[in-house]
């Protein structure tokens, strides 16, 4: 008799049928969030990991995909070296598999392919049913060990930018991929675990930077006259060609209170709340590297992204860092949402924060999660 439930790597022709499975399975919270990946479900693996390493758990009988997990591994700064790293997503169970045991199948399987391997994972606080899961203390699973708090900070686009920016900011050229190299292998290896980046990849077919343009960086230089001493730098990254945020609806009477709070944003500013299966219009910060980790400079790249936004389709500016990093001071200026994660390392064995330099801030790269 041949086996129900098989756990394999993916194929190409599975697309679909994960795109089915991520739309079964929205993420909880008083505002409910369904990540889409139209047109491809592969396309957003990708950016997420440098070397996919993406499994399915297909029904045979019933020829559907009951579940889905992601062990890939990217390149990241560990105590200030590069190290390839696993890092868990994308973790599906098909709702008429939930409280059974599919969760130990995949697990079991997971188990297996990662031995003595830990790995990084990102899981929403208002996740509950996630955050119950990895607190669970079932045998199957690895151990989840607490490594940080993440901020997600979305700010408004709408309001007129109004701080008088003090340094040089420009937008990239090719000319300058040289220095923003030299300049971001130099500064972003001072945080913890933040994804190593190869800017001669930017335009070419390479999976990993789909949709990244080098014009879309913005530099930051000494205010002094000095237009050749970089001293930070951030990208726009505009992932709607891939990966998308949908209202799936909202939760704990937030339905009724929306109105009245569109009506408040409308006059004093902020971020209105789409109604039900509306897709959200926001752009990411990306790659961000300040030299000193200097709020000053960071606040003038994000006025300047700001008015260069100005009159566009997009409503909101999406960026996150560790809480204890003082770049959240910008952030802190505009009419904003905040979503707030929390970062494990899971492993089967000890804690891998043994392994750590504790006195780095972490740094998770917002678009890549």
């Amino acid at each position: 008799m041949s086996q129900r439930y098989v756990i394999r790597p993916t194929v190409p022709e599975d697309s679909q049928a994960l795109l089915d499975l991520l739309s079964d399975t929205p993420q909880e919270g008083s505002i409910q969030l369904n990540f889409e990946r139209q047109p491809n479900y592969f396309y957003a693996t990708y950016i997420g990991t440098s070397d996919p390493d993406l499994w399915v758990m297909e029904d045979t009988q019933a020829k559907i995909i009951v579940g889905a997990f992601s062990i890939g591994k990217r390149n990241v700064f560990i105590n200030g070296v590069p190290r390839a790293v696993r890092y868990a997503s994308d973790l599906r169970i098909h709702r008429s598999q939930q409280g059974g045991r599919a969760l130990y199948r995949m697990f079991k399987h997971y188990k297996e392919q990662t031995k003595d391997e830990w790995m990084q994972t990102v899981i929403l606080e208002e996740n509950k049913a996630s955050m119950d899961t990895v607190s669970s203390g079932r045998t199957v699973l690895p151990t989840y060990y607490p490594a940080g708090r993440y901020r997600t900070n979305m700010i408004d686009l709408r309001r007129t930018e109004k701080r008088k920016i003090k340094h040089y900011v420009r937008r990239a050229t090719a000319d300058d991929v040289v220095i923003m190299q030299a300049f971001f292998d130099k500064e972003a290896r001072k945080k913890q675990f933040y994804p190593c980046y190869d800017f001669s990849l930017i335009g070419t077919d390479n999976d990993y930077y789909r949709d990244i343009r080098l014009s879309d960086f913005f530099l930051a230089f000494e205010s002094n006259g000095d237009r050749q001493n970089l001293i930070g730098m951030t990208g726009l990254w505009d992932q709607k060609n891939f990966k998308q945020t949908r209202i799936a609806g909202y939760a704990n009477g937030m339905q009724y209170i929306r109105p009245f709070y569109n009506f408040y944003t409308k006059i004093f500013g902020g971020l209105s709340l789409p109604p039900a299966g509306a897709l959200t219009s926001y752009l990411y910060l990306h790659s961000t590297v300040i030299a000193n980790n200097e709020p000053e400079t960071f606040a003038d790249l994000v006025a300047f992204a700001r008015r260069e936004l100005k009159n566009t389709r997009y409503d909101a500016l999406v960026f996150g860092f560790d809480i204890n990093d003082p770049l959240h001071a910008v952030a802190d200026k505009y009419k904003k949402v905040e979503l707030f994660s929390r970062h494990f390392l899971t492993s089967y064995g000890e804690d891998p924060a043994s392994e750590l330099d504790s006195d780095r801030i972490m740094y998770l790269e917002t678009s890549r999660l």
